[in-house]
């Protein structure tokens, strides 16, 4: 009977400690930011490019933003907690987290 117990309460445990189905096709949340912050950066410095007469597929002009993006959205994951991941993201020039980056992004450029 002990046995018993000790068997239901080990499958309990191991059940309720599976991730659900919908959990484990869910990229972890780092990924998730790491991927939104590398989307948005792309997104504005190709505009950006753009609005300047440049063509991305010359030279390595879309290889370069990237290679710079997915740098600073590493940085962002790396170095920032995730409250201050939440605030970057709605406002990157906002304290403290612009002045935290400054030196990371700076580290990315020419990438």
């Amino acid at each position: 009977m002990i046995l018993r117990k000790l068997t239901l309460v080990a499958v309990f445990a191991t059940v309720t400690a599976m991730p659900t189905q919908a959990e484990e096709l869910r990229p972890p949340l780092e990924k998730q930011f790491f991927d939104y912050f590398t989307t948005q950066c792309v997104s504005a410095l190709e505009t950006q490019a753009r609005s300047k007469g440049k063509k991305l597929d010359q030279g390595n002009l879309g290889e370069s933003i990237g290679n710079y993006c997915k740098c600073t959205s590493q940085a962002v994951v790396s170095y920032l907690s995730p409250g201050e991941i939440i605030a970057f993201a709605n406002n990157p020039e906002a304290e403290p987290a612009a002045s935290k980056m400054t030196p990371h992004f700076a580290k990315c450029q020419g990438k």
